[in-house]
């Protein structure tokens, strides 16, 4: 996973989004770094807030256990803000945004029960 971690950081350093497993990285001028990752579920009816925070923690989760094998994905994220999202896509004709999360602050796109 180290060598696919240097891999990406270049790519962010070039300012290019980059896949690890189940998330996509992207460093944005402004100094934030992009943590997304894409709902399990296939019925965006089936989807629900409680589901997608627990999904939303998964992608938090998977993030920070990268940050905790790479010394050089700390040294990269210093001092930057992260933003995680949380995506459904739509059977490949695009992504719907259903929530994320900076700087502890939750924000809803999608309206769910």
């Amino acid at each position: 996973m180290e060598r696919r971690i240097k891999t990406a950081i270049e790519f962010l350093r070039d300012g290019q989004s980059f896949t690890i497993g189940e998330i996509r990285l992207e460093n944005e001028k402004s100094g934030v770094i992009k943590v997304t990752g894409w709902s399990q579920y296939k019925n965006f009816a089936n989807l629900t807030k409680q589901k997608s925070l627990r999904e939303l923690e998964e992608i938090k989760a998977l993030f920070y256990k990268m940050v905790k094998v790479s010394p050089d994905l700390r040294s990269f994220i210093e001092n930057k803000s992260i933003e995680f999202n949380l995506y459904f896509d739509d059977y490949g004709k695009g992504s719907i945004g259903i929530c994320s999360e900076k700087d502890k602050i939750l924000a809803w796109e999608a309206d769910l029960r």
